[in-house]
């Protein structure tokens, strides 16, 4: 994901007991990305793969995206059977720590049944929602 563009998809180990990602799930995933960012303005990045280091892991590969302070990584390593969430500065300011956690639960509930497509798609959704601006009256309406 190194250089790559912040809403690409890195699949680089899917040999757990979970189902593997087939084609049409990655660009399905490749979707809900770009639906993420049309939602809550900011970039989302997704990794599947051995995480070496767990959040330390994570957090190294948030910081090699092309614009980390305002992309949201969901990284999630099946066979350790953890999810990191790394949020950039400019996207903590609206994506509150509780938020990830309770995306976080909502995909692992996802994964323990089978899942890995399915609880990565409602992962990135509610943490796109979260993210989410709130409208201002006669601020966001054109004139």
């Amino acid at each position: 994901m190194a250089g790559g563009d912040a809403h690409e998809i890195a699949i680089l180990d899917t040999s757990s007991g979970l189902s593997p990602i087939t084609q049409g799930q990655r660009k399905e995933l490749q979707g809900i990305i770009d639906r993420a960012r049309t939602i809550s303005g900011f970039a989302f990045a997704l990794y599947v793969g051995r995480l070496e280091g767990g959040r330390d892991g994570a957090v190294a590969v948030h910081s090699s995206l092309r614009d980390p302070a305002s992309t949201v990584l969901v990284a999630v390593d099946p066979s350790q059977r953890s999810i990191e969430i790394v949020t950039g500065v400019n996207v903590a300011v609206d994506l509150s720590g509780r938020a990830c956690e309770l995306a976080a639960m909502s995909m692992a509930s996802s994964f323990t049944a089978g899942d890995l497509s399915g609880g990565l798609r409602e992962g990135i959704i509610m943490l796109a929602e979260h993210a989410r601006h709130p409208r201002v009256l006669h601020l966001d309406d054109p004139a």
